[in-house]
């Protein structure tokens, strides 16, 4: 018997209780409609995180299935909701499919941030044809690292977003570790938004508002004594 039924009450539906609206796809990849989404309330679906593929945005090339989408619902209106980029990611089966006997393969982890202020982890991962030692291995680290470190102040955020989600950031990666060592692949295996120039901001002011509090606080405290 269902929850209630035996006091006679209905049991609720929340399905009848959601709303559904449309989500649309990042500007970066041309802000038209790419998810159909149940929600309860519109603030409290805000942050919400979708996950789709590059296919689902392009639809150009099978391949782009390899790639998966992370993105965030920033505003809701009238039914349509508006999204950030939030990051990407190989596919674990794509990841897989990378990985052979006999070689190696070098992961790298930083933070870097854009020209115009939006910070990402990226982590890069490398496979090689034989077996590294450690010396080379750091040697393809260093390169990831001033890779990044030279191009990520350059882009703006919708540059970065193109080039990491259709492979020139990967391809240039991998123009640069081949100084170092014979790689099969080379590339950008993730990245995350870490913060915005409009969460610094807010955090900022937050941060200023508690320490006027506390100057005001010592300030009475002084004057009372």
């Amino acid at each position: 018997m269902p929850k209630g039924g035996r006091r006679g009450g209905r049991v609720r539906d929340k399905w009848r209780d959601k709303q559904w609206i449309i989500v649309n796809a990042p500007q970066a990849f041309g802000g038209h409609p790419a998810n159909y989404i149940p929600i309860t309330d519109p603030e409290t679906a805000k942050g919400r995180v979708i996950e789709n593929t590059m296919y689902d945005y392009l639809k150009q090339d099978p391949a782009q299935h390899q790639t998966k989408v992370f993105v965030e619902l920033d505003k809701i209106y009238q039914g349509t909701g508006t999204t950030i980029f939030k990051g990407h990611e190989y596919a674990k089966e794509f990841l897989r499919s990378l990985i052979r006997r006999g070689s190696s393969m070098v992961n790298y982890v930083g933070d870097y941030t854009t020209q115009d202020g939006y910070t990402f982890r990226v982590a890069t991962v490398a496979f090689s044809q034989r077996r590294l030692n450690s010396s080379k291995k750091h040697k393809l680290r260093v390169i990831a690292h001033e890779f990044l470190l030279e191009k990520m102040p350059k882009l703006t955020i919708e540059q970065f977003i193109d080039d990491v989600t259709k492979g020139k950031l990967s391809m240039d990666l991998l123009g640069a570790c081949k100084k170092i060592a014979s790689l099969r692949h080379a590339g950008i295996k993730k990245s995350k938004l870490i913060s915005t120039p409009e969460s610094r901001a807010m955090k900022g002011a937050k941060v200023s508002g508690i320490e006027d509090e506390a100057k005001e606080e010592n300030i009475q405290n002084v004057t009372s004594q």
